[in-house]
């Protein structure tokens, strides 16, 4: 009866865009501590897949958000800590865009009619993986890794009105190259989320993927060379690292509009846990099975206002 109703009256596609404003402003909330905060993460938090927000609100929107979370001091690390930063995410002129933490992707698909959305743009990434100091004493000694420029692109489909007229499925997948010169690689990912509106202002969704990377990747971010080892009296053994399926992750989070409404903006907050496990050479590198750990945890919580 409900969905009989909503059709008659025309308010289905009013629903629709209370949903993907609450997930808009939901994942903007979280992106600060996904990604900006934890830079040393070559898969980061933030990599989950979006639901799709196009139409989430009529005309052009900004949300800034700042954020909080506990994170791995990098993929495989057992050392934890509280990291922050800030992110933006909107549309103008039908074009989306969103903060990667120190990086930029855009989507330059129009908005469609209709309970089908497709994505596709560039996604450009600043990546800072182990290239300082970190808190594993062992790890630390290690020679520093450069920092990486990668360029590669993201696309996705999202289809609405799935179980109700507040929710939607997405499926996105990503690729990137590293550009610096470093030789990092290509890594790829693939996700699959749900999301839906409980009500005007607040909103849930759950999300799970895998990535990979290609062997030059493996051996730049996870092998140990015989100079590594002895630059940890050996305690680190030489490891050749290859290609392969780097990790599988599922993720839960939830958003609340401070008015009771999303799609008239102002502040919002958002939470999400996470569960990622280490697969491959990212699971068998010294680095994680002599010194980390291949389970993966983060927590998250974020702040925004919607422009």
């Amino acid at each position: 009866m409900l969905n009989l109703a909503l059709r008659s009256t025309g308010q289905r596609p009013a629903l629709f865009k209370r949903g993907a404003a609450a997930a808009a402003m939901a994942a903007s909330c979280l992106a600060p501590a996904q990604a900006w905060a934890n830079p040393s993460a070559d898969t980061q938090i933030s990599d989950f897949a979006d639901p799709n927000f196009k139409g989430a609100f009529d005309g052009d929107y900004v949300i800034v958000a700042v954020g909080t979370g506990y994170l791995p001091d990098y993929d495989g690390s057992d050392d934890y800590s509280l990291q922050y930063g800030g992110a933006l995410r909107g549309e103008v002129g039908g074009i989306g865009f969103a903060t990667r933490g120190i990086g930029l992707e855009l989507d330059l698909v129009p908005n469609l009619p209709g309970n089908v959305e497709l994505s596709f743009g560039p996604d450009v990434r600043y990546r800072m993986i182990r290239s300082g100091k970190v808190d594993d004493e062992i790890v630390n000694l290690l020679p520093r890794l450069n920092d990486t420029v990668e360029l590669g692109f993201g696309a996705g489909v999202s289809v609405k009105n799935i179980l109700t007229p507040l929710d939607s499925v997405s499926l996105s997948t990503g690729m990137r190259w590293d550009v610096s010169g470093n030789g990092a690689g290509r890594s790829a990912s693939l996700q699959l989320s749900y999301f839906t509106a409980l009500s005007a202002g607040m909103g849930a969704g759950v999300s799970a993927g895998t990535s990979w990377y290609d062997d030059d990747y493996a051996d730049y971010y996870y092998s140990v060379t015989p100079q590594g080892s002895a630059a940890t009296g050996g305690i680190l053994p030489v490891y050749q690292a290859d290609g392969g399926r780097k990790d599988w992750d599922v993720k839960a989070y939830y958003g609340i509009d401070f008015d009771g409404n999303f799609r008239n903006g102002g502040f919002g907050l958002a939470a999400a846990v996470s569960y990622e496990r280490l697969t491959g050479s990212a699971a068998e590198t010294p680095i994680t099975a002599l010194r980390g750990d291949r389970n993966q945890y983060a927590a998250l919580i974020g702040l925004g206002y919607t422009f």
